[in-house]
């Protein structure tokens, strides 16, 4: 009872109540919008980087702008203008500057003059004395008076110039200086000094002849201006005076045809690629790789079978027996052991195997010369003569 008294006095709950009117400011315009899609698009892989426009093709497609890529690396087109210009003119002068080796007629580019090529020999000389000044055996030792009449033999035999003698060779040494010449760096570059004097006069080349005591080293070498070094380690791999003239013909060869100066001069042009090649956006290391293993290795051999084909060449000319040069090799193999490269891809000299091959190929030749010459038969008997006149010979494995 109580429960009904208390609804009957509250108000009925359908009742309702007046709402405010709204304001004007609130009322919203209804808009309306159109719906469009755009065309889809599948992401492209470029090679070159973003922000270069594809060339148009007829076909309607599109490919990388080369010439853009080239343009940007460049630095624009004022930087394309002064990289042509640049690699036209170097163009002109190498092409200004190609010669062919006499001796083979292969064409090369040069542009180191004989008083530069003599003046850094002169350097090298006086460094390579100082470094083993106490290892120079005397001029009147027996193994120097053997190598210098090989050597006497190959350079005046074909009119390359004469070789100093015992006495004039001690006056040599005496010159040598503590710390390697000390020479101004412009006379040597623009040929300067002493020996590039002597070759701007034209005056005839005096060879001389350096024997080191280096038991070791199996090697021997001929500087510019006719400085020879023979390591005493070369004489039981060449074993008897034919095989001497085999090393000092094949060594005397590099300086008739002027291989070192074709060395720095192929350098310049080997900086001037890898500078381009740089410039054009390849790596560093890469650069350095293709031009080592396309220019500056095959170069290298090139010119070391050259030098194979005039020594045999000279020595022929000289009255030693060609046919030991191939023997010689044989030995050097022999002694290596294994050591060298497999193949010659990776060096700077052929293989072994390769150079006996080559020089069986150009025996024929060599004997000819050889039997024209005017020893003769009478070549053989000089050696003879010579093991006669000194019987301890210095090639004997035993003194070693």
């Amino acid at each position: 009872m109580f429960t009904r008294s208390l609804r009957s006095s509250l108000p009925p709950l359908s009742r309702s109540f007046p709402r405010p009117a709204p304001s004007p400011l609130l009322i919203r315009p209804q808009i309306t919008r159109s719906m469009q899609t755009s065309t889809c698009r599948s992401a492209k892989y470029e090679r070159f980087p973003s922000g270069y426009s594809p060339s148009p093709s007829p076909n309607g497609g599109g490919g990388p702008n080369v010439w853009q890529y080239f343009k940007r690396r460049l630095g624009g087109d004022r930087a394309v203008w002064v990289y042509g210009v640049g690699v036209g003119g170097g163009g002109i002068y190498y092409v200004t500057h190609l010669e062919r080796v006499p001796e083979t007629g292969r064409l090369r580019f040069m542009d180191v003059d004989e008083a530069q090529e003599r003046e850094l020999g002169r350097q090298t000389q006086l460094q390579t004395l100082n470094e083993y000044s106490r290892a120079v055996l005397p001029p009147n030792h027996p193994t120097s008076k053997r190598v210098r009449a090989v050597a006497t033999r190959i350079i005046e035999s074909s009119g390359l110039g004469r070789v100093k003698s015992g006495g004039e060779m001690g006056a040599v040494e005496g010159k040598v200086p503590n710390f390697g010449g000390g020479e101004d760096i412009g006379e040597i570059l623009f040929g300067g000094g002493e020996a590039g004097q002597a070759a701007k006069e034209g005056k005839e080349t005096e060879w001389e002849v350096y024997v080191i005591d280096d038991k070791k080293t199996k090697n021997a070498f001929v500087l510019p201006g006719g400085k020879i070094f023979v390591f005493t380690g070369i004489l039981p791999v060449s074993a008897n005076d034919d095989g001497l003239a085999t090393v000092l013909g094949h060594e005397v060869a590099h300086q008739v045809a002027r291989h070192p100066a074709e060395r720095m001069s192929s350098m310049k042009v080997l900086f001037a690629l890898g500078f381009l090649l740089e410039s054009l956006g390849l790596d560093v290391g890469i650069t350095r790789l293709l031009l080592t293993f396309m220019l500056q290795l095959p170069n290298s051999r090139k010119n070391e079978s050259e030098a194979d084909f005039i020594g045999l060449r000279l020595m022929s000319k000289a009255c030693f027996d060609p046919n030991e040069s191939t023997k010689m090799w044989q030995r050097m193999s022999e002694s290596e052991k294994g050591r060298g490269l497999p193949t010659d891809f990776l060096s700077t000299h052929p293989a072994n195997e390769k150079r006996i091959r080559q020089l069986e190929k150009w025996m024929p030749d060599a004997l000819s010369i050889r039997a024209a010459s005017p020893c003769g038969d009478t070549s053989s008997y000089y050696s003879g003569f010579m093991d006669r006149l000194n019987p301890s010979s210095p090639y004997s494995k035993s003194i070693w």
